[in-house]
């Protein structure tokens, strides 16, 4: 009888999500932020408005992504 090969934790583990869907999930993120009022742009005191747990940043490019500043207690 042949001895079977004892099953590895690898292969339980999920793959990564191919970097096409990464950013299509990354965008569907931070446009839902922006869209519940948690991410915004700091206002010219440098403050973030009430609410808002996110800051937004565009870089030169102008793509947009967000920066986690504080917490929320529901």
């Amino acid at each position: 009888m042949a001895k079977r090969k004892p099953a590895t934790r690898s292969s339980s583990r999920t793959r990564p999500a191919p970097p096409a869907a990464k950013s299509r999930d990354e965008a569907a993120f931070v446009e839902s932020l922006i869209a519940n009022g948690q991410a915004a742009k700091r206002r010219p005191d440098g403050s973030l408005p009430p609410g808002a747990t996110h800051e937004l940043i565009e870089d030169e490019n102008g793509e947009r992504r967000v920066v986690r500043r504080r917490f929320s207690a529901l």
